[in-house]
């Protein structure tokens, strides 16, 4: 009985310290598991150390961009540079320095951030004026995504709404997901107060068919205010099966119950506990990844209370999930 009683004591208070250890040590051996990268293809030290980036593992990922980049490989040059950003008012001279070698190797997104108001290195105008020149061509032939682009471009506020309104209108799913969410924070005027509400949904619900992951929050959150809770509940989903770092963590939060508010789906610690796995399997914890520290401490506690069987079923739901996607930041 006194054997019994120090034996639960001591796995009371030792086995959360494991199994944070064991979390950490997860998360750390992944530094270990990859070759160099100089012993890798350009393409394949990009589309690890961008995987990694996106990951939150951007030291480990740093290299290979790196690697990349310098061998002419314009989408790790600009991905190298994005990795090196500390400051969201201004660009590092590094960050500035590769998004300048992506542009040169022809990458419109690096010409794009040099564009912003970011880059102050006095260049900005050399890069902004013959891409908007080259999107206005494109827009003039029906390039949504050319509109949208242009949209951010323009100096001159009613051309720049000019630009977001045909964007829209020509079916960009970042336009309609955000003409949908300013008309949600109440911008705009409607005859029939009720045609806003259906504007809502028919903008959040073609950004969601597009894939677009904000629109798909949006419909979902639409369609759970209307009652239909189970296709809510389906869209959420299908949010944490492309991967999405967030999405993965969000309906991990909605099958705990993490806020008082939360009454659907119905709780299921399994589920939950198995979406955080996933999420911990994944993720690491660079650029002050606030969300992994909060949700560490949930994930060893609720650990700590299931059972056995209840843990080999996390452990098998996350094994097969991650057999299937591969998870990431995607913005």
């Amino acid at each position: 009985m006194k054997k019994d009683l120090i034996s639960m004591v001591i796995n009371k208070l030792f086995y959360p310290f494991i199994l944070c250890c064991c979390l950490f040590l997860t998360t750390q051996s992944y530094a270990k598991e990859y070759p160099e990268p100089e012993t890798m293809t350009v393409e394949e030290a990009y589309q690890l150390g961008d995987l990694l980036v996106d990951q939150y593992k951007i030291k480990q990922g740093q290299p290979y961009l790196k690697y990349a980049a310098d061998r002419g490989h314009a989408d790790a040059a600009l991905a190298y540079s994005r990795s090196l950003s500390t400051n969201i008012m201004v660009q590092t001279p590094q960050e500035h320095e590769y998004a300048i070698k992506a542009a040169e190797l022809g990458s419109e997104d690096a010409k794009f951030k040099l564009s912003s108001s970011r880059n102050i290195y006095g260049d900005r105008e050399l890069f902004r004026i013959p891409l908007i020149k080259e999107l206005k061509s494109r827009a003039e032939q029906g390039d949504a995504n050319a509109m949208n682009m242009l949209y951010f471009l323009c100096s001159d506020v009613s051309k720049s709404e000019y630009w977001f309104n045909k964007a829209v209108e020509h079916g960009n799913a970042n336009a309609q997901f955000s003409l949908a969410n300013r008309y949600e924070a109440g911008e705009g005027w409607f005859f029939i107060p009720g045609n806003r509400d259906k504007e809502i949904k028919r903008l959040y619900k073609a950004s969601a068919e597009q894939g677009n992951l904000s629109g798909m929050e949006g419909y979902a959150s639409v369609l759970f205010k209307e009652g239909k809770k189970k296709e809510a509940l389906d869209i959420w989903i299908k949010s944490a099966n492309t991967g999405s770092a967030g999405a993965i963590t969000f309906i991990a939060g909605r099958y705990l119950h993490s806020l008082p508010q939360i009454t659907y789906p119905e709780k299921n610690e399994v589920l939950g506990a198995a979406y955080l796995k996933i999420y911990f399997d994944s993720m690491g914890n660079d650029k002050n990844n606030s969300l992994y520290d909060a949700r560490k401490n949930d994930y060893i506690d609720l650990m700590n209370r299931l059972t056995d069987e209840q843990k080999k079923q996390v452990n098998q739901f996350a094994d097969e999930f991650l057999n299937k996607h591969t998870v990431r930041v995607i913005n």
